[in-house]
């Protein structure tokens, strides 16, 4: 009996062993080798300038940007009057979904492809891979995947994240830039402001697609439960900007809110332009 038991329990501990070395190589294996590229393209520069739609982007003269920085922009950035003058070296897609269907994602993606800058790189989640590769079929493209951790490590997947932003930030600091500021990048409408950008909702952008297929945006509606739901996702968002801070400071990368118009307050201010 002393004897079958002693096997059970070594059958347990290899079929334990088995799987959690399984999960390691998943966890570790890289599902994107081809995104070491992003080093060699970006880590000549030593600034970064993270481009986001709040109103307040508006405000700035980013005329006055360090022509030798690198630029990323995100999201509807594209719809920016001086896109072109502006000319960022890559633009971030977070993952598409619900309520956003595969026609809403098409008609918004062929507007980007229209406006944005043809040597701007693009950096878009394997799920949307399909549309991406119809749509931008002329640019450079480089795919990446939710559900990873800190460090980040884009041949990996990365941390899932409540903003694009955050996959913006993520990719500055898998550079390894010394300095990265955020202009344009203000979370206060998630509980005490009306849903604005410095575009109007009512022309092409993410928001006017959804409307031309009736698909209610909860946001704009202030739909959503208040204040819980929105302030739980709120805190969430901060954490992540918080363990990207400290990811950061431990690479001797500095990050900093570069809008003076913004009180995103997670990271210190350094204007850039007065």
């Amino acid at each position: 009996m002393e004897n079958i038991l002693t096997q059970k329990n070594l059958c347990r501990m290899i079929v334990k062993r088995f799987f959690q070395k399984m999960l390691f190589i998943l966890r570790n294996n890289e599902l994107f080798p081809e995104n070491s590229q992003l080093l060699t393209l970006f880590n000549k520069h030593t600034t970064c300038y993270i481009l986001g739609s709040a109103p307040t982007i508006s405000k700035l003269n980013l005329k006055q940007l360090d022509k030798d920085a690198m630029i990323v922009t995100t999201g509807n950035f594209y719809e920016h009057p001086q896109i072109r003058k502006i000319g960022p070296n890559i633009h971030v897609f977070a993952a598409s979904h619900p309520p956003m269907s595969k026609k809403v994602l098409t008609n918004w993606w062929m507007r980007c492809n229209d406006i944005l800058p043809e040597k701007t790189i693009l950096l878009i989640e394997k799920r949307d891979r399909e549309v991406a590769k119809k749509v931008f079929s002329d640019r450079k493209l480089f795919f990446y995947s939710y559900g990873g951790q800190l460090p980040v490590d884009f041949t990996k997947k990365i941390l899932s994240p409540q903003s694009v932003t955050i996959i913006a930030l993520q990719l500055a600091i898998y550079v390894g830039l010394k300095e990265i500021f955020l202009l344009g990048i203000n979370h206060d409408w998630q509980c005490i402001t009306p849903y604005l950008h410095f575009y109007d909702h009512n022309k092409p952008s993410l928001e006017f697609y959804l409307k031309e297929e009736n698909i209610e945006i909860s946001y704009e509606l202030q739909k959503q439960p208040y204040p819980k739901e929105r302030l739980y996702r709120e805190y969430e968002l901060y954490q992540q900007y918080e363990s990207l801070y400290t990811e950061a400071k431990k690479n001797n990368i500095a990050v900093f809110n570069g809008d003076k118009f913004s009180d995103f307050d997670v990271f210190p201010h350094k204007i850039i332009n007065d």
